[in-house]
């Protein structure tokens, strides 16, 4: 059985040939014969001819031209077939015309003066043209008025034929997957000198070292002159073998990953299935055909594999290290207690055309919890959120359980828009303790600015002082301000009827122990835990100082916010109400 040209080592071969590579190494890079790389070398001219392009574009295709297309030229089929079943164009037009006319397919071939035979293979194949074109099956079988069970025979045959040819293709497609790491393998492989030949040169070169003359040492070795001065033009000058190369690290390709992924882009198989057959993520293959693409599109694993191991030799000096005044400007903002990620959509808005003054937040990050990270000093690392010096990757928190809340109006029956943040004066409530559980700060957020208000509870948090308090931080909002509030189902909320009513703001409750219905407030509540840490006394704090870290929050910059400040967010939409989502 002929080995097929759309096959993995057809498609290898065709790819190497357009590549330039020529005949011979690109028959032998694909592991086939001379006369193999040839026949399909044919075939794809003659396809390309097929398809409509003429002699010199097919020839560009396949990045190949020989005289020998010319004898390719003579051999193809005309456009009725093959030579020998090849009928003047006329006739078989004649045939159709009587077709049409309402000739049976006897009449007709009669009429035309061809076999019987012939009629059927124009019938069944205008068929098969009609299925091509998109008619369904029924369409097709009442154009060409064709018997119910012969149609059914044909539509058979033919999903038969098709099934047959999917599988062909799922075959070959494993094939080329299981035969891609072997030919990455053989393409990979060094091929060790001879030894005799590498004996010969070694001494060669001590004997020329030894003040002979080319010719001498020539004579001696008994090779020709010519061979010798091969040898030295090739500056084999070393005696020991070549050192073996520097072990690369599994965390970048190698030079094998990178012609197996060569191979499979000329076999047309996607990212993810590249991604997955080398056992690495999507993401790495993408950056890697993103870095290593040439003008044309064309991906090079050798010239991929050289500027990778150029770029890693390369010496790198840390960011914060090179550049002095971006290193003053971080510190700054962490004494400010901005966290990592405000910092960076800080910078990036204030310099939005000077990459230099960039930085990531798992830079920063890294500089400050990563052993041996470069410049930060450790002492930043208390004016992060968590005041931590080394990461900790999650932990786990208590949920206390209060008393019930009667009546509460669930989180599922919130009105749809508070979810979209689109709207605003939608608030989220909670409080936070100090030491003993006796003092308490309330802690308002609206979730569509990110605004936050705080109000100091020192003496005692019940039903009644919550009220209270909720009541005084809403009077002063307007009606477009104070929509719905969501709160936990811990018993300060008691009362909650009563607070609705003294403020119009309707009330729901989150599920028990689910603070992530709740997120926009606990994630405030996390930033004022730097100012008021957990275990100490809240009753301390002024209400001045509590206004002045409530102001110091709300302008700062906010990633949600595309780095806008929360205050400036509030007073705009103070100004000018959101309208309500239409359900038009």
């Amino acid at each position: 059985m002929h080995a097929r040209r759309d096959s993995a080592a057809g498609i290898r071969f065709l790819a190497a040939v357009k590549e330039g590579r020529g005949l011979k190494p690109s028959a032998r890079a694909a592991g086939i014969g001379k006369e193999t790389g040839y026949r399909w070398l044919r075939e794809a001219f003659l396809a390309l001819r097929d398809e409509g392009l003429s002699v010199e574009q097919a020839a560009a295709e396949l990045g190949y031209c020989s005289p020998l297309m010319v004898d390719w030229e003579r051999q193809r089929p005309g456009p009725r077939g093959r030579h020998h079943l090849a009928v003047d164009a006329g006739v078989e037009d004649a045939f159709w015309r009587r077709f049409a006319g309402g000739d049976s397919i006897g009449a007709a071939t009669r009429a035309a003066g061809v076999g019987r035979s012939t009629g059927y293979r124009w019938w069944r194949g205008r068929y098969g043209q009609l299925r091509k074109q998109g008619l369904t099956a029924r369409a097709a079988a009442l154009r060409l008025r064709i018997p119910t069970p012969l149609a059914r025979q044909w539509e058979d045959q033919r999903r038969r034929a098709d099934e047959h040819a999917r599988r062909e293709r799922e075959a070959l497609e494993r094939r080329a997957l299981r035969t891609s790491a072997r030919h990455a393998e053989e393409l990979t492989r060094r091929r060790a000198p001879r030894s005799d030949v590498l004996a010969r040169d070694t001494r060669y070169w001590e004997l020329m070292r030894a003040g002979l003359s080319n010719t001498a040492a020539s004579t001696i070795l008994g090779v020709h002159r010519k061979t010798g001065a091969r040898i030295r033009a090739r500056r084999h000058q070393q005696t020991a073998p070549p050192s073996r190369p520097t072990e690369r690290s599994s965390r970048y390709l190698s030079l094998r990953e990178r012609l197996q992924i060569a191979d499979l882009l000329r076999l047309d198989y996607s990212i993810r299935v590249i991604a997955a057959e080398l056992g690495r993520y999507p993401s790495t293959i993408k950056r890697e055909l993103d870095r290593h693409r040439d003008e044309h599109g064309r991906y090079l694993p050798h010239h991929a594999d050289h500027v990778a191991a150029q770029q890693r030799r390369r010496p790198r000096q840390h960011k914060l290290i090179a550049h002095p005044r971006l290193r003053t400007l971080v510190q700054r903002k962490l004494n400010r207690c901005w966290s990592p990620d405000e910092i960076s959509g800080w910078l990036r808005r204030t310099y939005p055309t000077d990459p230099t003054m960039w930085l990531c937040p798992e830079t920063i990050y890294r500089a400050l919890l990563v052993p041996g990270g470069q410049g930060l000093h450790k002492r930043y690392c208390r004016k992060l959120r968590t005041g931590r010096r080394i990461r900790k990757s999650r932990w786990l928190t208590r949920s206390g359980h209060g008393a019930a809340v009667r009546d509460m109006t669930m989180i599922d029956q919130r009105p749809a828009e508070v979810e979209t943040k689109q709207q605003a004066g939608h608030w989220e409530g909670d409080l936070i303790l100090g030491v003993g559980c006796a003092s308490a700060m309330m802690t308002l957020r609206e979730r569509t600015t990110q605004y936050g208000i705080v109000i100091n509870l020192p003496v005692d948090h019940t039903a009644e002082t919550v009220n209270a308090a909720a009541t005084a931080a809403f009077a002063p909002l307007p009606a477009h301000m104070k929509r719905t509030l969501t709160w936990d189902q811990g018993v300060e909320m008691a009362r909650h009827r009563e607070l609705a009513r003294a403020t119009g703001v309707a009330i729901y409750f989150a599920e028990r122990c689910s603070p992530w219905q709740r997120g926009a407030n606990e994630n405030y509540n996390g930033l004022l835990r730097q100012y008021f840490p957990k275990g100490t006394d809240l009753s301390v704090h002024t209400d001045a100082h509590v206004a002045a870290v409530m102001h110091e929050l709300n302008t700062r910059p906010r990633k949600g916010l595309n780095y806008d400040t929360p205050a400036a967010r509030f007073r705009a939409e103070m100004r000018s109400p959101s309208l309500p989502p239409s359900h038009g």
